[in-house]
């Protein structure tokens, strides 16, 4: 499942380059391969929220209807309903601003605890916050290409489900990720695991011939400092005695 949704996810940020780099071209040059792209996607998307669990709950309903909506965006644009740029822009504009309200969650609010993941959640939702309403004033403002808008989108959208993707966790086999791949990941993890006790070994025995050069040096330190006390000692014997 994992897998699976990292595929789609770089298959749209692909895409989304690929708008990019021709932003000059017209949306209706694109829409087959953006189309077909989302129809994959939200295919994916909603076999994920059926058959995969979550570190949080009630994440893969969220899925599923991301996926729904996916795949009907997908049908609405590679069926040719979409049959101007502006029309693109507009939808495009709706779709980012949805979905950065209903990627938000509660818990980012409290600024007293953060993370990576929620860093990287807050910075998504308010890029799609931001593109989405600069958008619906694009043609009055900078003017941008359309195009180039819809890549940004594209790239935005696969960038939050790979980071998305690694929430999943695998709750049973399927047809198409089984008990091979939970194998690998396991035999992944082992590796990693004992890659870390390997150089914590390391690091301890280090650290442990640094502690005997340590006091080595100290002894090595006491024994001249008994050297020269004694030395000391025995001249001041000898004035003694001379007096």
């Amino acid at each position: 499942m994992r897998t699976l949704m990292m595929i789609a996810s770089v298959a749209m940020i692909g895409t989304g380059i690929f708008c990019v780099a021709n932003a000059s071209a017209a949306f209706l040059s694109v829409a087959f391969v953006i189309g077909l792209v989302f129809i994959l996607l939200g295919a994916f998307e909603l076999l994920v929220g059926r058959r995969a669990d979550f570190d949080v709950s009630e994440i893969g309903v969220g899925i599923a209807k991301d996926g729904f909506l996916m795949l009907v965006f997908g049908i609405v644009i590679i069926s040719g309903q979409v049959t101007d740029d502006n029309t693109a822009q507009v939808m495009f504009a709706l779709w980012m601003l949805i979905e950065g309200v209903l990627a938000f969650r509660s818990e980012w609010f409290d600024i007293m605890e953060t993370d990576t993941d929620k860093r990287i959640g807050v910075t998504l939702s308010t890029l799609m916050l931001i593109l989405g309403g600069y958008m619906f004033f694009n043609n009055s403002t900078i003017g941008l290409s359309q195009t180039l808008l819809i890549g940004i989108c594209m790239i935005i959208l696969g960038l939050r489900r790979f980071f998305q993707s690694f929430s999943i966790e695998y709750s049973r086999p399927s047809f198409i990720t089984g008990n091979e791949e939970k194998l690998r990941e396991a035999q992944e993890d082992e590796k990693r695991a004992l890659a870390k006790a390997k150089e914590g070994i390391r690091e301890q025995k280090n650290a442990q011939r640094r502690i005997a050069k340590i006091k080595e040096d100290m002894a090595a330190e006491q024994d001249l400092m008994m050297s020269a006390a004694i030395t000391r000692q025995e001249r001041e014997a000898e004035r003694n005695s001379g007096e």
